[in-house]
């Protein structure tokens, strides 16, 4: 298959100068940070990544959540039936020429009886029916019971579809969706850069380099138990933009092997406190977390931010802070410059792919449900009105155009480059980083690559992943627990 999206689907949406020294130098601070196990914070809608609301948009964010929870739909707020749709298939992706079969609760939680009929539809991945099977028979769910129904579905080419489950009782219809995979490993887009991809970063990279990085590392505060030293380190990026984050160091001698984790759309990234033989850099691009001097994060509009022009682009320069962050771990003495890998998620996925193309020296790169990836599919299975509103408001801009600004920023288009291993976490679910755009990226890339899909996770990975995640990293790394 050609497509990532199947044939039957429409197109029809296109969619500050400084005097420190370069060395690094610790200088005593009687400042401190937070100093605690990091939280991550609830992804909102306002944006496909933000990380806070604000109060204008509350009402809007509940709206687009229900819309997307993946809950029963129903016209009014009396929800008397629920319908659970779940398949047997542990990843919930089939091979092709396959049959999945999917097991549907059906949960009547009132004291009568509601009948009515029963329809399977094998859905593309914008949600457009592609077959409909109609039951014979009117089904019946007894008061304060639930009834549990199959199908069992064979899809047409690689790709991912959605099993829809609809009962009509004559007064409402309640229905329920399930996206799941067909051979994903084999879903390609045939989407090419711009002519001049490779020589807009070349230049880019070049702008970098002649940007003195001074960088500073302020001692903070050690750890309770007197085995780590956390640094708040600052140094000058791309446009001379002063970017920050917070660097843990163990005590014990070193060189050590170092994480560096990347931040979700407007994330405030804060040190973990978590191990005494791993150094760990939370580290803010700009406009978040503690890169704020120069960047402000508000209002949080950071992916329209210079996308008039692809040399004024946001993510051109957060793509370099990540590089820049790269060259401050390489040359610190207590960071074994052999193994530094890089971790995030959503944004942060994409910033971990972004720094792993940009610098062959990152030996593991983790991209948990990765934004940035795959533009040109993103905006036909999503929509956002902050995109279609600015687009509107501007005279010379449209979806062609907006797409080829961001084309230069298609983490799709710099994912031949990585080298090192990849694991990415996935949320069969996620309406905010559709697995089809995830997986046009991961088939291009090269080297050793594994992928763990969580088949009801939506636009998160659950509790278990980072467990899994630092195992991975800590044996790449051949520390011992």
């Amino acid at each position: 298959m050609n497509s990532s999206v199947p044939q039957s689907a429409s197109h029809s949406r296109r969619p500050a100068t400084c005097d420190r020294p370069k060395k690094i130098e610790f200088l005593e601070s009687t400042t401190c940070d937070e100093y605690s196990v990091f939280q991550p914070l609830i992804s909102t809608r306002q944006h496909p990544l933000s990380l806070e609301i604000s109060s204008i948009c509350t009402l809007a964010f509940l709206c687009f959540t229900f819309l997307i929870s993946g809950s029963v739909s129903l016209a009014n707020d009396q929800v008397p039936l629920s319908i659970h749709l779940k398949t047997s298939e542990k990843d919930g992706t089939i091979a092709i020429d396959s049959n999945i079969n999917f097991q549907a609760e059906i949960k009547n939680e009132t004291q009568e009886s509601i009948s009515g009929k029963l329809q399977w539809s094998l859905c593309d991945a914008q949600k457009k029916s592609l077959l409909k099977f109609h039951q014979p028979k009117t089904l019946k769910v007894p008061a304060d019971s639930t009834v549990t129904v199959s199908h069992e579905f064979q899809t047409p080419a690689a790709g991912f579809y959605y099993a829809k489950i609809t009962l009509d009782s004559g007064q409402q219809k309640y229905s329920q969706l399930f996206r799941f995979g067909s051979a994903p490993e084999a879903i390609k887009s045939e989407r090419v850069p711009e002519q001049d991809f490779e020589k807009f970063w070349s230049q880019t990279r070049e702008r970098l380099e002649k940007i003195e990085p001074h960088y500073l590392a302020t001692k903070q505060i050690e750890s309770i138990d007197k085995k780590l030293t956390l640094f708040e380190v600052e140094f000058h990026s791309f446009g001379n933009v002063r970017v920050s984050g917070w660097l843990e160091i163990p005590k014990t001698p070193g060189p050590h092997p170092c994480v560096l984790r990347l931040p979700g759309y407007g994330q405030n990234m804060k040190p973990l406190n978590k191990f005494d033989d791993l150094a760990v850099f939370s580290f803010n691009i700009r406009g978040h977390g503690n890169s704020q001097k120069d960047i402000s994060g508000k209002p949080n509009n950071f992916w329209i931010r210079g996308l008039e022009d692809k040399d004024d682009y946001f993510y051109r320069g957060a793509y370099m802070d990540c590089v820049r962050a790269m060259q401050f771990l390489k040359t610190h003495p207590k960071i074994d410059p052999q193994k530094i890998a890089v971790w995030g998620g959503s944004q942060g996925g994409g910033l971990a792919l972004a720094t792993a193309a940009f610098d062959s020296a990152v030996a593991y790169c983790v991209a948990d449900i990765p934004f940035l990836v795959d533009w040109d599919n993103y905006f036909q299975l999503t929509t956002w009105p902050e995109m279609d509103q600015w687009i509107k408001s501007k005279d010379d801009q449209d979806w062609s155009s907006v797409l080829k600004t961001m084309s230069y920023f298609d983490v799709m288009f710099l994912a031949p480059k990585i080298e090192c291993p990849v694991l990415s976490g996935i949320g069969l679910q996620d309406n905010v980083c559709p697995p089809t755009t995830i997986f046009c990226m991961l088939n291009r890339i090269k080297s050793p690559k594994k992928h763990v899909i969580y088949p009801e996770r939506k636009h998160a990975t659950g509790r278990q992943h980072p467990n899994l995640v630092w195992r991975t990293l800590r044996d790449h790394f051949q520390l011992n627990d």
